[in-house]
């Protein structure tokens, strides 16, 4: 250790700060999942947590040095010592350990000095440093994870212990080690682990003795030694522990205390935090592929070193257009022409200024990336036109804007240009309004897939189980760029433009950047004739909307209401004189447990302390409890009622055309399924009586009729097909009764045997294995005993041996991978699959099996929606696509054309792929959606 000077007397002592390296990068590996990687392919999930760590220590502590130290090779020092130290510890993971040498070489590049030296832990190295430190007149943070080291505190050492990550740490003083350890001064905590051992490294201690027993000795005596000394005194089971283990508390105390004397070196006086340079942290960052917290290490530097790194993203001048602008006008609609003409990507999204939940704002501004500038095209909402000398120059470049600024330049973009957004649907809503009272000035099916590209759909493509692919995630993933910030962002220049003009700008950048990814992962085909084509078909079945009956909704809502109403006073009336809210989950929980006094083995406690009253807990309490019937009734129906109810009326009457219109969502579940929203027009429940009694009030218009076409089986069909199971495709091909037929294999009975209870168990039994489902699950869904299940599923998979095999190989071939596959390409990462816990590990098990079935579905009914849509409207029907939900589409119908859409459907949706069993679609029409079903 370098010699330093104390500090002069009264002058302000430094805070350095050391880290356990191999303490946080174990914590980090295990808190960031394991789907992040650096373009070479490094895994990157550790390095990743231990950054975040790391700058949350500088922003909780502002250290003015810090350095990091790490274990290398085996212990030898404590091996020396207990051979069998630390031996029951499996080997570090493949993937955390490829991570440590790029951690090290980036704290390099951050000017943080890497302690370590052979046979040496990162404890001793803490502890060497501590002492240094102090006796160098600084104030020493120690950041680690490890309890022991709390034996190193004085009044300028405080030890930070970590809990999760740094978002919970523990600071840890002389006082507060004593109060934890009941009287355990941090200099007799060696002797405290000398007592009670350590499981986690091998130190044995002595058998019997735990924490609150060993603290209790060391109060009663004073310390270890004076323990031994009155070894005698301990009565019972525990003082012959402590009398035949003598050597092994010595020793462990010896193994415990951690040493000062490790053969490193630090310059205290002249190491300091921040001082790096910071094109290398960049650029070491960019290879790492973390891009995100470049601004966070750019921001430590000072103001001074705003401009040391541009961001690889720089934001193009500013051109703005107003409808009086004329000279603004001809100039950029001459960049977007230029742009159109050399076949370039134009980027465009909508801004607004309107506040939450406002219908109106004072500003509508379409932004567009063109010709190596960004422009501004602004009207007012509600909008006066543009002048005719706008007008006039717009058309000089083939855009028509008598009818609108904004609506011109969007024309001219969907007609000519090759367009890219985060949400092109947005923008055909702008010419296609959802509400259809309102003109449309653009079929959404009128633009060209093959001229579209949304980032938004193909980042999702290319990690659907992430859940935002905003401009940040963009160019951190894909440009390896941290953006600069925003209007209104914290560090934004006086002239910085929006974050909507912003993200503009990173559309127009990534694409090349999506479209390479896309090929590289084979999934380009998904992106440009699965979900490109299907946009516009979205678009136009959100404009077209759903009929439903306010007064009939209301009447329900009536009818409803009283029967909640009845529900509350019998629930209270059950509950005796107890006052509480039915739809607070710590009352109700208050109520089952400890007043009814319910039984709570297996159940968990919510992070407020009470215990869960989530529905899987109430239905398997409800079994044998008729107030807990009662209370998943009252839920259903609240929800029913304040969920559609008493919203879909109010939401049809918003609209100039009387109707209601959902939201799809093509980037949200990991499967490839569209979501609903704004309403949820797929969650109505579709076996109840009471989700059937709501899909009444959907009907359609005079002169229609609702017709529903559903996929008949289709997951099973598909899991005949790629398993290839001669018996499973037989009993599709024969067109028997396919459960029957199953029921009949799996529990040994001719067909015409079978009951209704064996074929209904066989159903279970069949969609089970399909979403990968095991035995418990299947007990507990049948209510039967797990032996039972257990045996159902092995005679199932007698019955049809080639679908374990498949499901097998599948899992093998996505643990190898990272992920699973449809037939179309559509990839799903499975980060599940590499995690220890085995609770985690199962579901990623299941979810590799359930993929390339409910993945290919949700590709088959994709492709079947794009197809159906193009000849809905290239034949002329007036009949309109007007639902999407899950393997079924409806539509509303004229009279006159019911059969030549059912046959036209119909030929459609089971022509989108030969399948080695017959792909079957059904139909059925009536006046409401609930006759249609």
């Amino acid at each position: 250790m370098s010699d330093t000077a104390q500090a002069p007397e009264g002058a302000a002592r430094r805070t350095f700060a050391v880290i356990d390296g191999n303490s946080l990068m174990h914590r980090a590996f295990h808190a960031v999942p394991p789907t992040m990687n650096a373009p070479d392919g490094t895994p990157t999930n550790a390095i990743f947590g231990f950054l975040n760590m790391f700058l949350k220590m500088v922003d909780a502590f502002h250290p003015d040095g810090v350095a990091v130290a790490f274990d290398k090779g085996k212990p030898r020092v404590r091996m020396e010592m207990l051979p069998q130290y630390k031996a029951q510890r499996p080997p570090m993971d493949p993937a955390l350990r490829a991570q440590f040498p790029r951690v090290k070489e980036l704290l390099a590049h951050l000017s943080v000095p890497v302690l370590e030296a052979e046979g040496w832990e990162g404890d001793d190295i803490l502890g060497t440093l501590a002492r240094a430190g102090e006796e160098a007149g600084c104030d020493m943070l120690l950041i680690t994870g490890d309890r022991d080291m709390y034996q190193l505190t004085t009044d300028h050492v405080k030890v930070v212990g970590t809990k999760k990550g740094l978002s919970d740490v523990q600071i840890m003083t002389p006082e507060t080690v004593e109060d934890l350890y009941h009287g355990i001064t941090p200099a007799l905590v060696p002797d405290f682990y000398g007592l009670k051992g350590d499981t986690s490294d091998n130190i044995p201690g002595v058998p019997g003795i735990g924490p609150k027993k060993a603290s209790a000795l060391i109060a009663q005596y004073g310390s270890l030694d004076e323990v031994i000394a009155h070894a005698d005194e301990v009565k019972g089971k525990m003082g012959e522990n402590l009398r035949a283990h003598i050597d092994d508390a010595l020793l462990s105390r010896r193994v415990a205390t951690i040493q000062t004397n490790a053969p490193v070196e630090l310059d205290f006086e002249h190491t300091a935090f921040p001082a790096y340079d910071a094109q290398a942290v960049s650029d070491t960052l960019g290879e790492l592929g973390i891009m995100s917290m470049q601004n966070r290490f750019l921001a430590l530097l000072g103001e001074d070193a705003g401009g040391a790194v541009a961001s690889a993203l720089e934001m193009p001048r500013v051109l703005t257009v107003r409808g009086d602008d004329a000279a603004a006008a001809q100039e950029a609609f001459g960049l977007i022409d230029g742009a159109i003409e050399a076949g370039e990507w134009v980027a465009a999204l909508i801004d607004d200024d309107k506040a939450a939940g406002a219908l109106f704002g004072l500003t509508h501004t379409l932004w567009v990336a063109a010709g190596g500038a960004l422009l501004s095209f602004e009207e007012p909402d509600g909008t006066a036109a543009p002048t005719q000398e706008v007008v006039a120059a717009a058309a000089e470049h083939g855009a028509d804007c008598a009818a609108g600024l904004i609506r011109g330049v969007l024309l001219l973009l969907f007609g000519r240009a090759c367009l890219a957004s985060p949400d092109v649907k947005a923008l055909m809503h702008e010419l296609s309004p959802v509400d259809s009272s309102l003109p449309e000035a653009l079929d959404p099916l009128v633009a060209e897939p093959a001229r579209l590209f949304d980032t938004t759909v193909a980042a999702y493509l290319l990690d659907s189980v992430h859940s935002d692919f905003d401009a940040a995630y963009l160019a951190d993933t894909y440009l390896r760029s941290a953006l600069p910030p925003a209007a209104g962002e914290e560090g934004a220049a006086p002239d910085a433009v929006s974050a909507a003009a912003r993200s503009a700008v990173v559309s127009q950048a990534v694409v090349e950047k999506l479209e390479q990814a896309l090929e590289s992962e084979g999934s380009l085909a998904v992106f440009h004739d699965i979900e490109m084509p299907l946009v516009g078909v979205l678009a136009a079945m959100e404009r077209t909307g759903m009929y439903v009956e306010p007064e009939r909704l209301a009447e329900l809502s009536a009818e409803l209401g009283a029967q909640i109403d009845a529900l509350a006073a019998r629930i209270r009336e059950l509950a005796g004189d107890e006052t509480f809210n039915i739809s607070s989950p710590m009352q109700l929980s208050h109520i089952l447990f400890d007043v009814m006094g319910l039984p709570t083995k297996g159940l968990k406690k919510t992070h407020r302390g009470y215990y869960s009253t989530n529905a899987r807990v109430l239905e398997e309490l409800a079994r044998d409890n008729e107030f807990v019937r009662l209370i998943l009734e009252y839920r259903e129906k609240t929800k029913i009622k304040s969920t559609y109810l008493d919203t879909l009326g109010p939401l049809a009457r918003e609209m100039g055309d009387g109707r209601v219109h959902t939201t799809y969502n093509q980037a949200i579940t990991a499967t490839g399924r569209l979501s609903s929203s704004n309403p949820n027009l797929q969650n109505i429940p579709t076996r109840s009586e009471l989700g059937h009694t709501v899909k009444t009030a959907f009907s359609v218009a005079p002169g229609s009729v609702f017709m529903a076409v559903d996929y008949s089986q289709i997951e099973l069909r598909l899991l005949a097909h790629l398993s290839g199971d001669e018996h499973l495709v037989a009993a599709f091909n024969e067109g028997e009764d396919f459960h029957a037929e199953t029921a009949a294999r799996v529990f040994g009975v001719p067909v015409e045997e079978v009951t209704p209870q064996l074929r209904s168990r066989a159903k279970a039994v069949n969609f089970g294995i399909v979403y990968g489902q095991q035995a418990f699950g299947l007990s507990q869904s049948l209510d039967i005993p797990l032996a039972e299940a257990r045996e159902m599923i092995e005679a199932y998979f007698r019955a049809y041996p080639g679908v374990r095999t498949y499901l097998d190989r599948t899992v093998e071939e996505a643990k190898r991978l990272g992920y699973a596959e449809t037939m179309f390409g559509r990839r799903r990462p499975i980060p599940e699959l590499k995690l220890r816990n085995p609770a985690q590990r199962s579901f990623g098990e299941r979810t590799a099996m359930n993929h390339p079935m409910q993945g290919s579905a949700a590709d088959i009914i994709k492709i079947a929606m794009n197809r159906v849509a193009r000849r809905l409207r290239d034949d002329g029907f007036r009949a309109r696509m007007i639902l999407q939900v899950h393997d079924e589409l409806d539509f509303e119908c004229p009279l006159d054309e019911v059969e030549a859409l059912a046959d036209m459907v119909r030929s459609e949706m089971e022509g989108v792929v030969a399948l080695k069993v017959p792909l079957i679609a059904e139909v059925s029409c009536g006046e409401t959606w609930a006759d249609a079903k």
